[in-house]
């Protein structure tokens, strides 16, 4: 299943969190998502669990990055 929001301004249920824009990641398993709603345009920012599909990803850039993640190592 798709994680998919809720567009705040059109009320769109479109918005997927694998067609972010930008992602900060906030701790292992979060992040603050910038989407795009593909109805109306308008941005959007968000909180959300990162998807599992998405988990090794992320993990690898920060490691390439030397970001951490909260990992020991």
């Amino acid at each position: 299943m798709e994680p998919l929001l809720e567009c705040p301004q059109c009320h769109a249920r479109a918005m997927d969190l694998h067609d972010y824009e930008s992602m900060i990641v906030v701790t292992a398993r979060h992040a603050l998502f910038g989407l795009r709603c593909p109805h109306c345009g308008s941005r959007a920012s968000s909180m959300h669990p990162i998807p599992a599909d998405m988990q090794d990803e992320v993990l690898y850039a920060a490691v390439e990055v030397g970001a951490g993640m909260g990992l020991n190592g």
